[in-house]
């Protein structure tokens, strides 16, 4: 199966910002809990941080040399007190993130062709208290958006529970080890890369995910009575195969809901592929995937409004 990277770039400018503003916000995540963690220990700071740490009141003694590692109960409350601050803040960073992402999506889409092509920075986008009304939104489409952001919701908790086991498998083993405490804590904090990318992954994949949903639903609400919406593809130069063949110059027609069966339509006596809100590749093994909203983890090609009549102008067809 071909390498899918982080680093394929959205077509879109502020799609790839805001990727990098949540990343940024869960980075922060990472360490002010594993200055928490270390600071309950006994630890000092390495790497002090101005908001708040984990909510834990006193110490916890770690110094297995002198037989007196962490007790169960000891464990037991900070975990409480690292899932408290982990809950708070997943609860926090999955739903402005969805939202920024479906707005964000909407807003470009309903941009002229003149400013799509001048590929704004993430700045010149006010996401703010989003009215989805104005933007024709349906109870149909928040009801989307819900279910999109619990999603998001579950990914990010299997990220903070494998942060929750990670810390906990660094005091586990460093006690059966009996490692001195700055090796423990230098353990800790080896360990920042691979949960930052943990976070990664779900932040890159679900903002273009939704990014793209915001788009599609806008073009939908846009044109209510175009009965066929022709829509392009747009993929990175360094795209993988899969969005290639999948997506890249590919012009598919965009529903409001899936066919009876498949996902191809005929226009006119020619076939055509068809995308909509939400269709994706979940459960998909990488030889049956399909056009989608995106194609797979950390995906990053979305699609833009195209007229078939240009395709005998420009001699595609």
């Amino acid at each position: 199966m071909p390498k899918l990277s982080k680093h394929e770039e959205s077509p879109w400018k502020a799609v790839n910002q805001l990727g990098d503003k949540y990343e940024k916000y869960s980075h922060e995540i990472t360490h002010i809990t594993l200055n928490g963690v270390i600071d309950i220990l006994g630890g000092k700071l390495r790497k002090a941080h101005e908001d708040a740490p984990l909510i834990f009141k006193g110490k916890i003694q770690y110094n297995p040399k002198n037989g007196k590692p962490i007790a169960l109960k000891d464990w037991k409350r900070l975990e409480t007190a690292i899932a408290k601050y982990l809950g708070i803040e997943k609860q926090a960073l999955q739903g402005r993130m969805t939202s920024d992402s479906y707005f964000l999506g909407t807003l470009i889409n309903r941009m002229s062709d003149e400013y799509k092509k001048r590929n704004q920075n993430l700045a010149k986008y006010n996401l703010e208290n989003p009215d989805w009304k104005a933007y024709g939104y349906t109870d149909f489409d928040r009801d989307m958006m819900a279910v999109s952001e619990q999603g998001t919701g579950i990914y990010l908790q299997n990220v903070t529970d494998g942060m929750r086991g990670k810390i906990q498998s660094i005091l586990v083993e460093g006690i059966r080890e009996k490692k001195p405490s700055h090796r423990v804590f230098q353990d800790l904090w080896d360990s920042e890369v691979d949960l930052n990318r943990d976070w990664d992954r779900v932040i890159r994949t679900e903002t273009a995910y939704a990014s793209n949903n915001g788009l599609l639903i806008s073009q939908l609400r846009q044109e209510p009575e175009e009965e066929y919406i022709f829509m392009i593809g747009m993929s990175a130069p360094d795209a993988c195969p899969h969005c290639l063949r999948l997506v890249s110059e590919k012009i598919v027609v965009l529903l409001q809901e899936a066919p009876t069966s498949g996902d191809k339509i005929k226009v006119e006596g020619t076939e055509y592929t068809t995308i909509w809100p939400g269709k994706s590749n979940y459960g998909r093994k990488a030889i049956n995937y399909w056009a989608a909203v995106t194609i797979h983890p950390y995906c990053r090609c979305s699609w833009t409004r195209w007229f078939i009549e240009l395709e005998e102008l420009l001699g595609i067809k």
